[in-house]
């Protein structure tokens, strides 16, 4: 299964006729979270993409992958558990794939509504039920939960069966949640929070939504000291690569005048 997935990432000339590919996706989905970052970053991850984007899988088989990705097994597997452990693999990168599936569908709608309309509800879910914040852990790799889990928001936000305004108004709760934290974002999780909100603009999300969301960030009622300086660390970060992006773009005047003043 490896030599495959070798030669697929490489686009070297295979005939897929020739693989057996409901037995290939069990093997990635079985190791979509293994330890060993080769083959859970270069060969599973970067072999979804080459099979998702490129068209190389059925209708039927993207489901299958969907449905799988977004179970209790993969997306949310021991999510409620709070202390940090290897599941965070498993549930990281079921995100991005999940991500690429939305992505290609966004762009040529071949799926059906339903398990569509159930990814996005769990996407919006996932980022706020995700407690395990580490970005790279040593010997292991990029477990990076909360920039994958936004890059999966953007592109459930983005779909355009995304039409639900309470969903809208929920990711952006997840995306305060994560920032609401005594862990240190060290890792550019800021910066791939960034698509989620220009996804929620491009959704409607108005100016004046966006300053009652940043005013609500800086709103932070914690009596211990040092989580409280983590807490305003995040956000602080946040919100200065936010007013660099708004300002790049011309977005949102209200909110960058806000912040520049603040």
């Amino acid at each position: 299964m490896k030599e495959t997935l070798v030669s697929i990432v490489k686009k070297e000339e295979i005939n897929l006729n020739l693989i057996n590919m409901d037995e290939l996706l069990q093997f990635m989905m079985q190791n979509i979270g293994n330890l060993d970052a080769y083959l859970r970053d270069d060969l599973i991850y970067r072999g979804s993409g080459e099979l998702i984007l490129n068209e190389k899988l059925t209708v039927e088989q993207l489901i299958v992958l969907l449905n799988t990705c977004m179970d209790d097994k993969h997306l949310y597997l021991n999510i409620t558990h709070n202390c940090p452990s290897d599941d965070v693999f498993t549930r990281s990168f079921s995100a991005l794939v999940i991500a690429l599936i939305l992505g290609k569908d966004r762009q040529n709608r071949k799926l059906p509504e339903a398990p569509i309309l159930e990814a996005i509800q769990r996407s919006v879910d996932y980022l706020k039920l995700e407690k395990d914040y580490r970005g790279f852990v040593h010997e292991k790799g990029w477990a990076h939960a909360v920039a994958h889990g936004s890059d999966l928001l953007a592109e459930a936000i983005a779909h355009p069966l995304m039409k639900d305004r309470h969903l809208c108004h929920k990711a952006l709760q997840s995306l305060k949640s994560c920032l609401h934290t005594d862990y240190a974002f060290i890792d550019d999780e800021e910066e791939r929070m960034l698509p989620v909100i220009d996804a929620l603009l491009d959704k409607r999300l108005t100016d004046e939504q966006l300053l009652a969301w940043v005013k609500d960030l800086n709103e932070i009622e914690v009596e211990d000291w040092h989580t409280k300086y983590r807490y305003e660390w995040n956000v602080k970060k946040f919100e200065g690569t936010l007013l660099r992006h708004l300002l790049k773009t011309n977005k949102c005047v209200l909110t960058t005048n806000w912040i520049i003043e603040a």
